[in-house]
């Protein structure tokens, strides 16, 4: 059943960001803990809020930073977020996109961690559906053109900054401007590949084989990650995790 549920979910999320918007992954180097050791607290996150509390507009440099790598950034580009966009200073926990509010909306990551989770109704447990570090994106919608909205809903595993990006305006503006085009597909692509990778390591394998395989295939998303994290987002226990981890620090398999 895990298997079908990841394939499914998958097949959509890349179906739908395929040319569209999404994410943009670059590496991160957080200390995830091994096996019997808790996993370290997210370092420096009051620092971080202290430093973002009164400054939104640094979440628009972050942006500009990211996309002028793919474009040259002008008066316009200025412009046209301030008018458009919103820069949000969210905490840990914060929910971005209640179930109940229909957003059409993109939300890109300048700082912090950001993932699109379900909850079971009648146990109570999570399940990461996709996961956002910085310089990638997640949508409320399964497509840039489309009003249906994804399950579950948008949630803030750490404190960051996030660009709130409506669907309406992305669209307005995509055929006019040549470069927001090239910013939606960047992160389209991008977004793609991430899904690939996570299809690659979770599908047709053990738990064990397939903390192995994430680990391998998607470093970056695993040091952004606790363990309790990495276990929602691939369907496996936390004490799989904690094998694994040991395995990958010390070659051997931990003692039952």
């Amino acid at each position: 059943m895990q298997i079908i549920w990841m394939a499914n979910e998958v097949f959509l999320e890349a179906k739908g960001f395929l040319g569209v918007v999404s994410s943009m992954i670059f590496n991160r180097r957080n200390f995830v803990s091994v096996t019997y050791i808790t996993d370290s607290k997210p370092c420096k996150q009051k620092k971080l809020i202290m430093s973002i509390k009164h400054n939104p507009k640094a979440g628009f440099k972050l942006l500009f930073d990211f996309w002028g790598k793919y474009h040259t950034i002008d008066h316009f580009h200025y412009q046209w977020a301030k008018d458009n966009l919103k820069v949000k200073i969210v905490k840990r926990g914060e929910q971005l996109s209640p179930a109940d509010r229909h957003l059409e909306m993109t939300y890109f990551v300048a700082k912090g961690l950001l993932a699109r989770v379900e909850e079971n109704t009648e146990t109570g447990k999570r399940r990461i559906m996709s996961i956002a570090i910085p310089n990638m994106a997640l949508m409320t919608t399964n497509h840039l053109y489309t009003h249906h909205l994804h399950s579950g809903h948008v949630v803030a595993l750490r404190s960051g900054i996030i660009i709130a990006i409506p669907h309406s305006v992305l669209r307005q503006f995509q055929e006019q401007e040549k470069s927001i085009d090239t910013l939606i597909d960047v992160l389209g692509n991008k977004k793609k590949r991430q899904l690939v990778l996570l299809r690659q390591a979770t599908l047709g394998y053990s738990p064990f084989e397939r903390y192995l395989n994430f680990a391998r295939l998607l470093p970056e998303i695993k040091a952004a990650t606790t363990q309790i994290e990495q276990a929602d987002l691939l369907g496996i226990s936390r004490h799989t995790v904690q094998q694994a981890q040991y395995f990958l620090l010390t070659g051997k398999y931990a003692q039952k």
